[in-house]
């Protein structure tokens, strides 16, 4: 099936407007469809100023990025998409990403039907190293997987969702994305379902994206800790408690994730001024998690 219609969905939430702006413009250029899918955040003037140059739908509150990736995909199918590629607000991308991503899917396509989402190589944009992608055995033991060693498109088992490109019929079998998560692990368990379902998950050597995780980074005793604000602690650890519950997530990752969540948790909590706040949220997103509290 060719692939002629793809829409990008960029999920926004207090947005830069002039990131958005040379993002929508860039992929306008490449011939894709952007919607822009805002989070409860844009007034009547930010709407204003990016309907001119994309379709936004806006939500009345802060929904999670599930729900507005799941209300994105519905309208792309609505406008007959073959497929998707999801965004963040802070997303920039080089003149050829998209034609490079398809590429690289359809050469793949090619050999391997069974694939169904390619991301990009992702490149630390304050450090500029490469971000190692994630492979899982069988029971869920973790291989680090380093891109620059790949001269074509390669197989992982996790990858996250910005810069990922999804034909529609692939969400169509697997599913949409799980809004009980609301932020954290909606790539990861998406991933692992489809893995499930008998996809697979592929990186592409040639399109690049640069990318930060985490407002900053900590380094201790060799460990490289993203530091998140409390907010989003809360949702990774929760949320990491909520998945170990599915039976397509492998053994030896639902331990590994809440050990090193845990783990992670404490050294921020001594390391950063905020103490209280983040030994209070710690408190609440395992209490929450253990308690089966979904959804925001």
């Amino acid at each position: 099936m060719p692939i002629e219609n793809i829409h990008a969905i960029v999920i926004t939430y207090n947005p830069e407007l002039n990131n958005v702006k040379k993002l929508i413009t860039s992929l306008k250029q490449q011939n894709v469809s952007p919607l822009i899918v805002d989070n409860g955040t844009l007034n009547e003037e930010e709407v204003s100023y990016l309907s001119a140059i994309a379709h936004v739908i806006t939500l009345k509150d802060n929904e999670g990025i599930a729900k507005a990736q799941n209300i994105g995909i519905s309208f792309a199918k609505k406008n007959n998409a073959d497929a998707v590629i999801f965004f963040d607000q802070d997303s920039q991308i080089s003149s050829n990403f998209v034609e490079s991503l398809v590429t690289d899917y359809l050469s793949v396509k090619a050999h391997d039907k069974s694939i169904g989402i390619i991301g990009p190589t992702f490149i630390d944009s304050r450090y500029k190293f490469y971000y190692k992608q994630i492979s899982l055995n069988r029971i869920g033991i973790r291989k680090k997987i380093s891109p620059e060693q790949f001269d074509e498109p390669f197989k992982a088992t996790l990858i996250i969702s910005s810069g990922s490109f999804i034909p529609i019929s692939v969400l169509d079998s697997v599913g949409y994305m799980d809004e009980s998560f609301f932020i954290d692990y909606v790539d990861t368990e998406w991933c692992l379902r489809a893995i499930a379902k008998g996809y697979s998950v592929y990186v592409s050597t040639s399109a690049v994206m640069e990318h930060a995780i985490g407002d900053k980074m900590i380094n201790f005793m060799g460990l490289h800790i993203p530091v998140h604000s409390p907010i989003r602690r809360y949702y990774r650890i929760r949320n990491a408690i909520l998945f170990s519950s599915y039976a397509h997530i492998p053994l030896m990752l639902k331990i590994r994730d809440n050990f090193m969540n845990l783990i992670h948790q404490t050294i921020i909590t001594i390391s950063q001024k905020d103490k209280l706040n983040n030994f209070k949220t710690a408190i609440r997103a395992i209490k929450d998690g253990f308690q089966g509290k979904s959804g925001k």
